[in-house]
């Protein structure tokens, strides 16, 4: 893809509000990107320890769908409400989650097996940040589903591409976007422009 002059990804840390990251892992990795995810993990806690941000958090990504139909607003996000979610912040911010977030159909069984019609699974990477405004104050002891991801509360997702022009885009890797919002050495932001071959998180599946 072609680079961009621009340093400063459109997800930033530069805001009054108080910033989480929620950092959503697969449960099962190819075993040469584990270091790889603890590194970003440490990396977020360096974020945390510099005030970049107030708080993260680590999950793993949650299952497709419910296990029955529920109508329950109190049950948890499936994965693909959650990336749902990240999509109409995409969407709503002029950029998309292709290619590391990819949805395909899955055809219907002839066989008489699995679901009768076609649907929808989505493909999300092995690490995904997002960005998100919290109640510094809040109790910590709140249920865990109201402390899920909405839209209101989305201020970013990583990674993510930025269309600049009809013809240009780039593409946001968790690595390279850490790299431009980890404070350097004098204890700012480093701001400083991307590498132009990131190192991809997506792994496989």
């Amino acid at each position: 893809m072609p680079a961009t002059n621009r340093t400063t990804p459109a997800v930033d840390l530069e805001s009054e509000a108080t910033l989480r990251i929620d950092c959503y892992v697969r449960q099962s990795v190819p075993t040469a990107l584990t270091d790889t995810i603890n590194d970003i993990i440490d990396r977020l806690g360096r974020l945390q320890d510099a005030g970049e941000i107030h708080d993260y958090d680590i999950t793993y990504w949650p299952p497709e769908c419910h296990a029955v139909d529920v109508t329950d607003d109190t049950r948890p996000q499936t994965r693909d409400e959650l990336v749902t979610a990240f999509e109409r912040w995409a969407v709503q911010q002029g950029h998309s989650l292709e290619p590391a977030f990819r949805r395909r159909e899955i055809p219907a069984s002839s066989f008489g097996v699995g679901p009768d019609e076609p649907r929808e699974r989505v493909r999300v990477p092995v690490v995904t940040l997002a960005v998100r405004e919290v109640d510094p104050d809040a109790d910590a002891d709140t249920d865990a589903d109201a402390d899920e991801p909405t839209l209101e509360s989305l201020r970013g997702v990583v990674p993510y591409t930025e269309q600049s022009h009809a013809t240009e885009s780039r593409t946001y890797t968790v690595d390279e976007w850490l790299r431009i919002v980890e404070p350097n050495e004098d204890g700012a932001a480093s701001r400083a422009t991307p590498h132009e071959q990131p190192m991809a998180l997506e792994g496989h599946q």
